[in-house]
């Protein structure tokens, strides 16, 4: 009888879940001792299903002190120091208040999220103005923990980029605007309570320096074509090789070729990401969903909607010809 094939985390964004399941991991807390060593205010930017989300949740769980979480993985050895020290983590996806078609819902939907942070930290949500309560957020969980929290911001640019990617028809350059005002100066907070933080880190698809809502934030280091971090998110052809061994003998023999050959036609197909210039990285979500159709196909780009690449393109006058060969 073949042997069970491992799960793939095709969907799964919790770190939780997906380790309790036993699903495939391709371990990326190997990393976590850089981060921490690269700065208090951290950015990378990565492109969409790009793992972004699960390394948020990762780091969650790491410094929230789950060591259950991390048996066998990199980071174990990192929990089992006496220096370690579990503390409070403040962790909000942006993505989840994006899509507000007024500034009264944005402001509500953020509360919202800010109160569920409190709760998880048994701490009232003071303030009535959604930077203020996340300014009181900081201080009250230093205060009753005795300890600087640290920052996990998910998707810091989705309010913006839903508004950005809208059609003609719903675009809308006043609550544009004024969504831009409000994230500056919520994110300002983060700034103003540096004390209150031990460590930041901020994902999202755009570069903070395009978006005008981290002027105030000048000591952001921002990561993301750092060569040391080319991997952090995305898969090396050698992690590919190492992970998904099953799978590639599993798929080798399903499509009748041999197991060389389905590396290489892998490597043609989906290894083309490059974040330094000089590594290169497969996309995660057309990996895993190669692996589940058993088939070849543009995953990624089927996965969701491309508007404001499209847009970025017809505002610019580019066309594909003039990146051919490229």
């Amino acid at each position: 009888m073949p042997q069970a094939l491992p799960i793939l985390p095709l969907g799964l964004a919790d770190f939780e879940d997906l380790r309790e399941k036993q699903a495939v991991y391709v371990d990326k807390t190997k990393y976590i001792t850089d981060l921490e060593n690269a700065g208090k205010f951290v950015f990378c930017a990565r492109p969409r299903r790009f793992g972004k989300s699960l390394t948020v949740n990762m780091l969650d769980a790491f410094f929230s002190g789950r060591n259950d979480l991390f048996q066998g993985l990199a980071a174990e050895k990192n929990m089992c120091s006496p220096n370690f020290v579990a503390c409070p983590v403040v962790r909000l996806d942006m993505s989840a208040v994006a899509g507000s078609d007024s500034t009264v819902l944005l402001k509500n939907t953020i509360m919202m999220r800010l109160g569920i942070v409190a709760e998880r930290h048994q701490v009232p949500l003071r303030g009535d103005d959604c930077a203020v309560a996340f300014s009181c957020l900081l201080q009250d969980i230093h205060k009753t923990s005795g300890q600087q929290a640290v920052l996990l911001l998910d998707e810091y640019d989705a309010p913006v980029i839903d508004l950005v990617g809208r059609d003609k028809l719903t675009y809308d350059k006043k609550l544009l605007s004024e969504t831009r005002n409000i994230m500056q100066k919520f994110y300002t907070q983060i700034k103003i309570e540096e004390k209150h933080i031990k460590l930041a880190f901020i994902t999202g698809v755009t570069k903070f320096s395009r978006m005008g809502i981290f002027s105030r934030l000048n000591n952001l280091l921002d990561i993301s074509i750092f060569p040391e971090f080319s991997a952090f998110m995305g898969y090396t052809h050698e992690e590919l090789k190492t992970y998904f061994a099953p799978y590639i003998t599993h798929t080798a023999l399903e499509l009748e070729m041999s197991e060389e050959g389905l590396l290489n036609r892998l490597k043609e197909y989906y290894d083309g990401f490059s974040f330094d210039g000089k590594n290169e990285v497969y996309n995660p979500f057309s990996i895993l969903s190669f692996f589940k159709a058993k088939a070849f196909g543009n995953f990624w780009m089927a996965s969701g909607s491309n508007t404001i690449v499209r847009k970025f393109f017809r505002d610019k006058a580019l066309t594909v010809d003039q990146f051919q060969g490229q």
